[in-house]
């Protein structure tokens, strides 16, 4: 199953966080897009994800899930692996953590991730919907589009991999903040040796090893 090869994944690359390789190495990587949806009033309220799996990844996938054996995921095929992944990032918040003036915002969880397998990879869609709409202007926002514990390498190719759709989106501006990982595992390698070798799936990472999604608008 889908979340047993993402646990093992987990536990691989935990050793090799403990041997001083852990995040350079990740073992599946996802290309990422997000789009930022504002209302009338100009506020965020929704986070939409489109993710593309590595082909190796997808393949496994395709291996677990095929279960006709036709080299092809169904409509019902993939309303399996969209069931799994959902119970499984959804211990991880989606890989999606929100700041709003420093202030970490919670969101409601998607009622189902649409999947679909095209091309030989795996393609996942799903929106994040705010518990309050979210005013941009004057305001700091970021969305991390991370697997905050590195088993999973989500990758923002660069500044057009992010949207903002809605009011006055045009006037709106985008970036990325990336990470210094190895200032940052030269400051941590003890105490991340430490974590991972105590308990690797709650080894605790903080929001400078997390890749940003920053948005400014009127």
């Amino acid at each position: 199953m889908l979340k047993n090869h993402i646990m093992a994944l987990s536990v691989a690359l935990a050793a090799s966080c403990a041997a001083g390789s852990a995040l350079a190495h990740p073992h599946v990587f996802v290309e990422a897009n997000v789009e930022m949806l504002r209302d009338d009033q100009g506020s965020v309220t929704e986070i939409r994800h489109v993710w593309r799996f590595d082909e190796m990844f997808s393949s496994t996938v395709l291996l677990d899930f095929d279960a006709n054996g036709d080299g092809k995921l169904d409509v019902g095929e993939l309303d399996e692996v969209s069931k799994t992944v959902t119970d499984s990032i959804g211990e991880y918040d989606f890989y999606t953590a929100i700041r709003y003036d420093t202030l970490k915002q919670d969101f409601i969880p998607p009622e189902k991730i649409i999947v679909d397998y095209a091309d030989g990879q795996i393609l996942m869609l799903f929106a994040l919907k705010m518990n309050k709409p979210l005013p941009v202007a004057g305001h700091s926002l970021r969305v991390a589009v991370s697997d905050p514990t590195y088993f999973v390498a989500v990758e923002l190719a660069d500044e057009s991999a992010i949207q903002v759709a809605g009011k006055d989106a045009a006037k709106c501006k985008a970036g990325i903040q990336r990470p210094d990982f190895d200032k940052l595992y030269a400051q941590n390698s003890q105490t991340l040796t430490e974590q991972f070798f105590n308990n690797p799936n709650n080894a605790i990472l903080g929001d400078e090893w997390l890749t940003w999604v920053t948005v400014e608008c009127p």
